[in-house]
């Protein structure tokens, strides 16, 4: 009987050890990506598939207003995206890091930036608000109409 109770106390701790590695196996797939370069792309992939909450876990409180104020936009949009990242280099200094990137889409290859910033430990992605340069829109804009000209 002694034996019994024995093995059966036995049997318990064993499944309650499997449980909880199985706990802790289950947090660490959850954990985020915490360099500039991997943060960058998990940010993107679940922008691409439309995971805004996933997308604002890896933001800052200024890309997370500016998922907020597009929110209807992006949900709205059926389109499947897959960035095809080229290339990516990144550089930090202190909590901020600036990732340079390539991807290809449509055929052309495009040149961007993540920037990131360091909050508690994190990477997230930061997305500057808009200064409101009308110089550099106008003239962005006059270029624009100019290649746009059929001449």
């Amino acid at each position: 009987m002694i034996t019994q109770n024995i093995n059966q106390l036995i049997t318990i701790v064993f499944v309650l050890l499997l449980i909880n590695c199985s706990n802790e196996s289950g947090t660490s797939n959850e954990s985020f990506p915490n360099t500039p370069e991997t943060v960058s792309k998990q940010w993107q992939f679940h922008l691409d598939n439309n995971e805004l909450e996933k997308v604002a876990k890896l933001s800052t409180s200024t890309t997370k207003e500016w998922l907020s104020e597009n929110k209807e936009l992006f949900l709205n949009d059926t389109q499947v995206y897959k960035t095809e990242f080229v290339k990516m280099e990144c550089d930090s200094v202190g909590n901020t890091a600036t990732c340079t990137y390539q991807i290809k889409e449509e055929g052309e290859l495009i040149e961007d930036v993540f920037l990131l910033k360091k909050i508690e430990g994190q990477w997230l992605v930061d997305i500057e608000e808009d200064n409101g340069s009308p110089l550099l829109e106008e003239e962005i804009f006059k270029e624009m109409e100019q290649e746009l000209k059929l001449d």
